[in-house]
């Protein structure tokens, strides 16, 4: 047998004996062709080589692997196994060592302590996979092998939470991004009660299926142009929450001396006449001052003037991002003019209309003023000046403002916009309005020092036993520049006429001497550790053929890895072979798979020390390998962070720090040391600690508090807590000055960065975090997650500082990390689903023009993934048709000022008439969950038991919030309203917003005609059904389709179309908790699933946090309610056919399947099986509803038929009888109609927006 073909041979035992490898057998599917594919792309390009070194014929194929590691590993199998006449190991456990090597963590791994790296690593990391993440055609990223053991496994955990997923072979890791079936393998069955097909049965009998209706119910396969003109003539006469269009008027002002000192103080005032000339000069102006500053009070206040000394009318709208905000500077604006609000200065929020026919000066948000625009070109006729504030932060609103306003700018010539922020990235701005002036104001006269986590660790002393630990440790590793200098200038004495490369021929007995190929990493015991680290310093220093040969002999014989580095200087054999010039020992290293990608203390590769060393020939060699394999030193992948100028002693501390503690995390501990250091040591001052979320906000309290003693040994303390969704007077309390020997410590989360002003802040503690809701487009997920704020918001909470006189701003961040910063934050119209947007595209767009194209002209545009998923949910609700053009329902969901799932959600409640249980769960899914944070840990148990009360055994979320509002209501009446929100940790002011919702949302309906004053269609006909929680919960799921959860009673899992597993949200009443220590979380998992009587459920949101995916504001629904409400009115034929019977031996279902019946199939993942005697009822049924619904969006002002109304009764007859065949509760009482609230301290003329 030739040598070529005994190489063959070889590759194909190997192979055979690979696929009865027994670990393999029980691994799932993919991971077995995974593990087979690879062994068939790595003997695809080996060579044989004889004993003499000589080269045979070449084994080549069309595919190449890339890891080449493992190429020169198998290799060196090869040439060592069968040139030597040794026959392979007949088990293949060899071959499972070395395909074992270096996976992506377990699962079980995964519950590791996240690994401490350096922190440019870090930095590099998140970018490069964040960048993966933002990247649509980018479905992988690999890294080079020159990662370390700790930094692979951060990558792969990092991936982990990011939603990707990652493999590792030997050295090189890929991140990828998921991909995978969540398709439940058994289709659920639906079958009608006798009941159930009787009333279906009469509803035909008496109005069967006529012909009008099946034509409206069929596809729609030519563009209805007409429709999209009809719905913009109606909407421009309906009420959208919009601005009032009173005319311009000469302003005639009053002055208030007792704050005109005040006033001139402030340094914007400076500005007045260089604003007011730019602003005369240019239509467009960006004003950049600093927080503190004065811009937002005063630049209104400024064109009022001047408009009143030229005696010329003016309008001005000025937008806010917070309605706290609008509210509270038009009220300091009245109180500056010495005028009540309401009259000249006036503000409009979703709640709130303090305006007249003569408000001149009108303070709204950002969505106030795009309702407004939506209105047509003549909504800014009457409006002269457009000031947007705190344009910095770039919500959604905004941008999408910016895009109307520049629209609208060409068209009304004499409009003025004014864009304000304190920290502005000014030329993104100025190139979109091409050529507008930019004015610069300083803030106050007061300094804000800053010091950065290298200066407060060395200000507090923070030292824990790890980091003393690992100085030692550092300390020890200074020395190795050192050596490896000591040895690159080393010369050896030459003796004789040999040259190296001739003494380092070793002889062929040593090769016989393997036996066995090493895995990549063994731990070696300290003998052999110490004794590899002299052969390497003796290679080095004094060369020789022994020294050559031990380091082989170790190599092949004593389990050494042929990539030991040196435990001091990190030089590993290649290194010394190539730096040698040893040929042929370099050439034995890269046949046992040496890689090329490893690093010395000194960042030299083995390449680096053949041509640093001038080893000509060696250096060749290795360049040989690598353009023969497609090998290269991957120097480019490795992403490295800013670099910086710290001093050495600020880098050897923050290296210990970061080795010892992620501060990904904040470090509780450290931060108390700071407070305690600035009240212990510095002079009176408030001081405001900005933390990302209401977890780190309580801990931090409880640390403080229990620091009691020791605060008190210096001046008293105050602690205040702000957070958006906490009821506390704190939010009063905080703003008001501490006594004389007490310290303000205010623990606040982002709402203290531009919302609020607290002017006796002197110290700023910024954690340098933000807890964000970021859009997943590849999973339609949102991710909640605590990020690194951008350079701005830095800048943002810094000026926070120094209100009353110098300020200290302490940032528990780096340098290196400040300086990696993005600059701005990311706008949040490229991280947040856009439906609703994409609604008032449709007004705010000229005729034609296709979505994405439109918001392709924002500031900065949002992906395509984003836009292409918005547009396909609004189709997938039927808000859209296929051309994008709005159909009947959209037409009045852009009407409704909340999201188009929710306002679907109300009008299917309208139709069905459970109109007053559906508004309230609308409500208070568009404002804020009104259950409350407790402030004490131990009562979160008791948190959760109230809304498991208020639930009442229904399976649903949604039911808690409704009898939440009922209790609190009766409460209310009963004059026991703060007791009953103490016990039940509910918010009284989230209560009271939703009674405010519910008025407005009640007034758009009357306007639109689904509410009439009275008869047929009034309030108490359209809660007809407000008793049968089966009826709302059809309103519910019609609402939140495609938000669904299949049960997967196989694997006792909970799956939705993008995930395989989610989980309840702590939040939910539908989470249980262990019921004894033994239950594990898994155990507890699956029983929490397997008595869930029915297999779908809805859910309001998903987000991804960590590695997991939780579902909050869940509910519990039957198929047959999933079957009737979810999907297009309009089915394609192609959704009903006969199922197919698959033979048992071709079936991966371990449940036995009845292929008999007929398959239902609503999308790609929401597919039934019913049987041929309920298919016919069970369609026809489905098509008199759509019908129905279709008839009241076109003519919602017509009173429902005789017709409908039997259509409606049919409907709520089944889905009851469904309801209880499943054995779910009917509870009582959900139906009464809410009491009129009279809000005491509401003025009398406060106006809700109709």
């Amino acid at each position: 047998m030739t040598y070529l073909e005994e190489y063959q041979k070889s590759c194909l035992r190997i192979v055979e004996i690979s696929f009865d490898v027994p670990t393999f057998c029980h691994q799932k599917k993919e991971e077995v062709m995974y593990v087979r594919l690879r062994l068939r792309l790595r003997f695809s390009a080996y060579e044989f080589i004889d004993d003499h070194g000589n080269r045979a014929q070449s084994v080549r194929k069309p595919f190449i692997d890339q890891r080449l590691s493992i190429r020169f590993r198998f290799k060196a199998l090869f040439n060592m196994r069968y040139n030597h006449k040794r026959q392979i190991d007949p088990s293949g456990s060899r071959l499972q060592e070395i395909l074992r090597s270096d996976r992506p963590p377990s699962p079980r791994n995964r519950h590791k302590k996240t690994p401490l790296i350096g922190e440019d690593t870090r930095i590099a990391v998140n970018l490069t996979l964040k960048k993966l993440l933002e990247t649509p055609d980018q479905k992988e990223l690999e890294f080079p092998s020159s990662y370390t053991a700790e930094e692979r496994f951060y990558i792969h955990k990092l991936a982990w939470e990011l939603g990707l997923k990652s493999k590792s072979t030997n050295r090189f890791l890929t991140v990828y991004k998921r991909e995978g079936s969540t398709i439940v393998q058994a289709d659920d069955v639906i079958k009608l009660q006798k009941a159930s097909r009787q009333s279906i049965y009469n509803l035909l009998e008496a109005y069967p299926l006529n012909y009008k209706e099946c034509q409206d119910l069929l596809p729609l396969i030519e563009r209805k142009r007409a429709l999209n003109t009809d719905v913009s003539v109606n909407t421009n006469t309906k009420a959208m929450g919009r601005l009032n269009s009173s005319v311009p008027q000469i302003p005639q002002l009053k002055t208030n001396f007792d704050v005109l000192n005040y006033r001139k103080a402030l340094p914007i005032f400076s500005f007045r006449e260089d604003i007011l000339e730019a602003l005369n000069n240019n239509q467009v102006i960006i004003i950049a001052g600093e927080t503190g500053s004065g811009k937002t009070t005063q630049v209104p206040q400024f064109i009022l003037e001047q408009c009143e000394q030229r005696q010329q009318p003016c309008r001005i709208i000025c937008t806010q991002p917070r309605r706290l905000s609008a509210v509270s500077v038009a009220e300091r604006v009245a109180f500056e003019r010495d005028e009540k609000i309401g009259q000249t200065f006036g503000y409009q929020v979703r709640l709130e209309s303090r305006v007249a026919p003569k408000t001149l000066l009108t303070y709204c948000t950002n969505g106030v003023l795009l309702r407004t625009l939506m209105s047509g070109d003549s909504a800014l006729s009457t409006v002269t000046h457009v000031i947007v504030d705190e344009v910095h932060e770039r919500d959604r609103f905004c941008d999408f403002l910016l895009i109307a306003l520049k629209d609208a700018l060409h068209k009304h010539k004499s409009l003025k916009l004014i864009l304000m922020s304190a920290t502005l990235d000014v030329n993104i701005f100025v190139k979109y309005f091409n050529k507008c002036a930019v004015i610069n104001v300083l803030g106050r006269s007061y300094d804000v020092d800053t010091y950065y986590l290298e200066d407060i660790l060395k200000m507090t002393g923070y030292m824990t036993k790890e980091m003393l630990a690992k100085r030692k440790e550092f300390m020890n590793k200074k020395d190795q520049h050192k050596i490896l200098e000591s040895w690159t200038q080393y010369k050896p004495q030459q003796s004789g006429s040999n040259t190296m490369n001739e003494r380092c021929v070793l002889s062929a007995p040593i090769l016989v001497q393997q036996n066995k190929v090493v895995p990549e990493k063994v731990k070696l015991e300290p003998w052999l550790a110490e004794e590899m680290d002299k052969i390497i310093s003796d290679a080095w220093l004094h060369g020789g053929e022994d020294n050559f040969a031990q380091l082989l002999y170790f190599i092949l014989s004593e389990n050494v890895s042929v990539d030991y580095q040196h435990s001091i200087t990190f030089v590993t054999p290649l290194m010394v072979a190539a730096g040698k010039g040893c040929i042929n020992t370099t050439e034995q290293l890269l046949n046992l798979g040496a890689n090329l990608n490893l690093r010395a203390a000194n960042e030299w590769t083995a390449l680096d020390w053949a041509k640093n060393m001038n080893q000509t020939e060696c250096a060749e060699l290795i360049e040989a390998y690598m353009k023969t394999y497609d090998c290269a030193v991957h120097n480019e992948t490795k992403v490295h962070a800013k670099d910086v100028s710290l001093s050495e002693e600020d880098k050897f501390l923050l290296d210990v720090y970061q080795h010892t503690f992620n501060d990904d995390k904040i470090n509780y501990n450290l931060l108390l040391q700071l407070i305690l250091h600035i009240h212990l040591k510095m002079p009176p001052g408030s001081l405001l600690v900005f933390l990302p979320g209401y977890d780190d906000i309580v801990t931090m309290r409880e640390k403080i508090n229990n620091e009691e003693k020791e605060m008190n040994k210096a001046l008293r303390y105050n602690l205040y807590v702000l957070h958006s969704n906490m009821q506390t007077c704190d939010q009063k309390k905080v703003f008001k000055p501490s006594p004389v020997g007490t310290r303000k410590i205010i623990l606040a989360t982002n709402i203290a960065e531009t919302s609020i002003t607290i002017d006796d802040v002197v110290y700023v503690i910024d954690s340098g975090k933000v807890k964000e809701k970021s859009f997943d487009a590849l999973l339609g997920v949102c991710v909640l997650k605590s990020n690194w704020i951008s350079q701005a918001c830095a800048k943002q909470r810094k000026g926070r500082a120094g209100r009353c006189r110098k300020g200290i701003c302490y940032r528990l961040f780096s340098t290196v990390r400040y300086n990696n910063m993005e600059a701005y934050q990311t706008p949040e119209i490229l991280r947040s689903p856009l439906q609703e947007l994409c609604l008032y595209t449709k007004h705010l767009a000229p005729g034609n023009t296709p979505i994405a194209e439109f918001l392709d002209r924002a500031l900065e545009p949002p992906s395509n993934a984003i836009t292409r998923n918005a547009v396909q949910l609004l189709k997938t609700i039927d808000a859209l048709d296929p051309w994008e053009d709005l159909t009947e329902l959209g037409s009045h969901l852009l009407d409704l000022p909340i999201e188009p799932r929710l306002g679907k959600m109300l009008l299917y409640a309208v139709v069905l008439k459970c109109l007053d249980p559906v508004l309230t769960i609308v409500c208070s899914l568009a404002y804020k969950d009104p259950f409350v944070l407790p402030l004490e840990p131990s009562q979160k148990r008791a948190a959760t038991a109230a809304r498991k009360r208020f639930a009442t055994n229904t399976y649903s979320d949604h039911m808690a919030v409704l009898r939440a509002f009922q209790g609190w209501q009766n409460a209310r009446a009963s004059g026991k309203e703060r007791t009953f929100c103490e016990q039940n940790f509910i918010s009284a002011a989230v209560m009271e917003m939703v009674v405010g919702m519910r008025t407005q949302l009640l007034g758009q309906l009357r306007a639109s005609g689904f509410v009439r004053a009275r008869g047929p269609g009034d309030i108490r006909d359209l809660n007809s059904n407000s008793e049968n929680w089966a009826v709302i919960k059809a309103a519910l799921t019609a609402g939140l389709y495609p938000n669904l959860i299949r049960v997967d009673r196989e694997h006792s899992q909970l799956r939705t179309q993008k995930e395989v597993k989610v989980l309840f949200h702590p939040s939910s009443t539908l989470k249980d908790y262990p019921k004894s220590p033994r239950m594990t979380s898994s155990q507890t998992y699956a029983t929490n699933v397997e008595v869930l009587p029915c297999d779908w459920l809805l859910y309001e949101e998903m987000n991804r946090t960590g590695r997991f995916c939780h579902v909050k504001m869940v509910t519990l629904v039957n198929s047959l309610t999933i079957a009737l409400f979810c999907g297009p009115a309009r089915l394609s034929v192609d959704v009903i056919y006969e199922a197919e019977s698959v033979p048992e031996s071709e079936s991966d279902s371990e449940v036995d399947e009845n292929n008999e019946g007929t398959i239902f199939k609503l999308d790609d993942w929401v597919v039934f099986k019913l049987d041929p005697e309920t298919v016919r009822f069970f369609l026809h049924l489905r098509q008199k509803w759509n019908a129905l619904f279709l008839r009241r969006m076109k003519t919602p002002n017509r009173a429902m038929s005789q017709h409908d109304e039997k259509v409606v009764s049919t409907l709520v007859s089944v889905i009851t009888n469904e309801e209880q065949v499943c054995g779910l509760q009917q509870p009582s009482g959900i139906g009464q109609r809410p009491r009129p609230l009279i809000v005491d301290y509401y003025p009398a003329n406060v106006k809700t927006i109709l």
